[in-house]
């Protein structure tokens, strides 16, 4: 304990790590060794695998240099002179010279039935079969290997063809000596090939790397035929049947001597032992003078670094030892230094415009909220430069930003009193200068646009822009940063739709704005609770006065803002992409609707307003269909009203979602018609049933000669195309009348009945039932 007490902290950590490392070493040799022994078999295994692998490789090589050397042969005039010429002696002669310079030890010809024709072997030959000539033919060649007179060789077979002329080569090739060394080099085992002789059913060796004993011919000799890897005392041996014939009648040998190995790893296993035994004894003598020489240096170099983490800039401690401690010192204050650097870097950056060298926008909205706080005034300039995108497309962007730096010069030129002047994005530029008279911000204001819009040389040469330029005044048009962003922009989307020299933001379009934002909000909701009501204005035939159908008018009553108008929330609908799952309601809710009625015996069809937007939805016709499986009339008693507008927006969308609502069975109209832009050919390709009259035409019908005018002549035309129509706006009964001597099939106005909750239809259908004699007489006046 005494001791321990003396050796202090970094004495006691110095010695647990000595001790750690002696264990750790005396550890690793422990295993090392026992690794070692355990990797003799897998490595002798691993290296017999890859001297088997070479040695198929060889053999697969040097038998594609035979093959090459004796197309040769096969090609050559000379030689298919000799066999043609059937003489024996020239063919002897032939086959042995051929032979002889591809390196074959025997070669055979055969006629084209497979008969010897000639040989250069002296002892008799295996037959060949006509299996092996077919194979031959089929695949160019024929290989296999053959233990002839207790030797192995290779043989191979290629056809001799000519006009006229067909035979057979066969040429032996033997596994010499040679060979065996060829593979013991590239493989690094010993190498022994080994036959099958004709009177002897084992094997036995005719060439070898290797002398062979007593023992490891018995070993051999005892293996089985299967036998693929033996293990013995003295070498780890892999056998390789060659050829396929089983029992194999050449085999190769590869053997790797044991005792070669474990001296090669014992030699290994004493290395590491020395070096670990030196790397610990290193260790040891390192920490002693790490533990007398660093301490001190350490813990100042740590406090200087824990000071420069907490943010501040520490005087560099004095190292008197040098070295690595003297390079960490300078490390950790070349890393201070950096830091500062960077630091400032990125406040530069985060609050100045990479391209003009102006403050950002961050710069300018913190110079906003501090100009609130302290409860200052100051005129906020917008400009935006309005071809500054066509620029950039057409001049490059290189171009685009010398644009963008001249008119920062420019600005810095013409508010040399602003208090912050940045370029807040694209061409976006905003200054807040000192508040003035009205009358003389005006001035000041216009003299600045036309200063703007002057010729800027750009690259030499005069360039004009056009700006757009708004004003703010602060606080009272804005209290906040928030306030300021939002009314800045709606500023510029006015300044846009308005073109003038400069806009002034006008109190009441925020709250507007805030307004939409909190429909397009609530009309979600709406949809999803069945916030929404549906009104159904009544059709009548014009010739009979029965109800003949019920157009569908959805209607808004917010719970805070009272009624919304259709056109109002509808036209939110399509801009914040609501549209289609209000259409789907709309469908739901109207189906459901005439089920309903239907039962009260009220039996009259529906017409459907849609948005030009519904005929780019390519589920419509398949939700239509959903909503309408299962009714109780036909679909063609749906009736799906269209604008002419809508139709003209993407005429081949438009139809071809048409034509599939067509082949679904709907009713299609053409909605408002009259008011809209086309033409007579192009309602002539419409796959419409309907017409239905603008109610602008039908007002007045009874007092305007003009609209009299349009509304029979629309009528003829409609009936000449085979189209009904359905007049809307029927205030009294003199329009009525003449809309029915005029033949039009269906109206609709206050004066047949107004929209009617879904509830209340069945007694407004008897209502209307009870005047059918009044509605259905004509005006005697109106003479046919």
């Amino acid at each position: 304990m005494g001791l321990a007490s003396r050796l202090g902290f970094r004495g006691r950590l110095i010695a647990a790590m000595i001790s750690l490392v002696a264990l750790v070493s005396l550890v690793i040799v422990a295993l090392l060794m026992v690794y070692l022994f355990e990797d003799e078999k897998s490595r002798a295994l691993e290296q017999l695998a890859i001297g088997e692998r070479l040695t198929n490789e060889v053999i697969d090589r040097r038998t594609d240099l035979e093959l090459s050397r004796l197309s040769v042969v096969v090609q050559d005039f000379g030689f298919r002179s000799a066999i043609a010429s059937r003489d024996p002696a020239t063919i002897d002669s032939a086959l042995e010279n051929h032979s002889g310079r591809v390196g074959a030890d025997f070669a055979l010809l055969l006629d084209s039935q497979g008969e010897p024709l000639a040989s250069t072997l002296q002892s008799s030959f295996p037959a060949i079969t006509q299996e092996q000539l077919t194979s031959t033919r089929r695949n160019g060649f024929t290989r296999s290997l053959r233990a002839i007179g207790g030797r192995g060789y290779e043989i191979l077979i290629i056809p001799i063809e000519a006009p006229g002329l067909r035979a057979w080569l066969v040429t032996g090739f033997a596994m010499d000596q040679t060979l065996a060394e060829v593979i013991a080099r590239l493989s690094g085992t010993s190498v022994i090939f080994r036959a099958r002789s004709d009177q002897s059913i084992g094997l036995s060796s005719f060439a070898a790397t290797t002398s062979i004993d007593d023992k490891l011919e018995q070993e051999l000799a005892g293996a089985s035929d299967n036998a693929n890897f033996i293990e013995s005392a003295g070498y780890f041996t892999r056998i390789i049947n060659l050829g396929e014939s089983d029992p194999a009648t050449v085999q190769a040998v590869l053997l790797i001597s044991r005792d070669a190995t474990l001296q090669n790893y014992y030699r290994r296993a004493v290395e590491i032992a020395l070096l670990v035994t030196a790397i610990l004894i290193f260790a040891i003598l390192l920490a002693l003078v790490i533990a007398r020489n660093m301490g001190r240096p350490v813990l100042q170099l740590a406090s200087y670094a824990r000071a420069i983490g907490e943010g501040n800039t520490p005087q560099a401690p004095a190292i008197r030892a040098g070295g690595e401690l003297t390079q960490l010192r300078n490390a950790l204050r070349d890393m201070l230094s950096g830091l500062r650097e960077r630091e400032a870097q990125i406040r530069y950056a985060a609050t100045h415009d990479d391209v003009t060298r102006l403050k950002n926008r961050n710069a300018l909205m913190q110079e906003a909220a501090e100009l609130f706080d302290n409860r200052g005034r100051a005129t906020l300039v917008g400009i935006r430069l309005n071809d500054l995108s066509d620029i950039n497309d057409t001049l490059g962007l290189e171009f685009g930003d010398k644009v963008l730096i001249g008119i920062a010069r420019r600005l810095q030129q013409e508010l040399p009193d602003a208090r912050i002047l940045a370029r807040t994005g694209g061409g976006e530029f905003l200054a807040l200068i000192p508040a003035l008279p009205p009358e003389q911000d005006n001035r000041r204001i216009l003299q600045l646009h036309e200063r703007i819009e002057s010729p800027l040389q750009v690259d030499q040469t005069p360039f004009s822009l056009r700006v757009t330029i708004v004003t703010m005044e602060l606080p009272e048009d804005a209290a906040d940063t928030d306030a300021l962003r939002r009314r800045l922009n709606l500023t510029f989307e006015q300044a846009e739709a308005h073109p003038e020299a400069f806009t002034r933001y006008k109190p009441g379009q925020d709250e507007s704005h805030l307004r939409e934002l909190k429909l397009v909000t609530d009309l979600h909701a709406a949809i999803l609770n069945n916030g929404l009501h549906m009104n159904y204005q009544p059709k009548l035939d014009s010739q009979t006065g029965e109800l003949v159908q019920v157009e569908a008018l959805v209607r808004w009553i917010h719970p805070e803002l009272g009624f919304i108008s259709p056109e109002e929330f509808i036209f939110l609908a399509e801009q914040s992409g609501q549209i289609h799952d209000l259409t789907a309601h709309i469908l739901q809710r109207v189906a459901s609707d005439a089920r309903g009625w239907h039962e009260q015996g009220v039996d009259a069809g529906v017409a459907i307003n849609l948005s030009a937007m519904d005929l780019t939805w390519p589920a419509l016709t398949r939700h239509i269909a959903e909503t309408f499986h299962d009714w109780h009339h036909g679909l063609e008693q749906v009736t799906l009203e269209v604008t002419e507008s809508a139709l003209m927006e993407d005429p081949e969308e438009a139809m071809a979602t048409l034509n599939q609502l067509r082949a679904l069975g709907v009713t299609l109209s053409v909605d408002d018609f009259g008011t809209g832009y086309s033409s007579l050919s192009q309602l002539r390709k419409l796959p419409v049933q309907e017409l239905k009259i603008d109610k602008s035409f039908v007002l007045k019908l009874d007092s305007e000669p003009q609209d009299q005018l349009i509304v029979r002549s629309t009528i003829d035309m409609a009936h000449g195309l085979g189209l009904k129509v359905v007049a809307e706006g029927i205030e009294n009964l003199e329009a009525w009348q003449l809309l029915q001597h005029w033949g039009c099939n269906l109206g609709q106005g206050f004066y047949l009945s107004r929209p009617v909750a879904p509830e209340d239809l069945p007694e407004t259908a008897r209502s209307l039932a009870a005047r059918e004699g009044e509605l259905s007489q004509p005006n005697p006046e109106y003479s046919e």
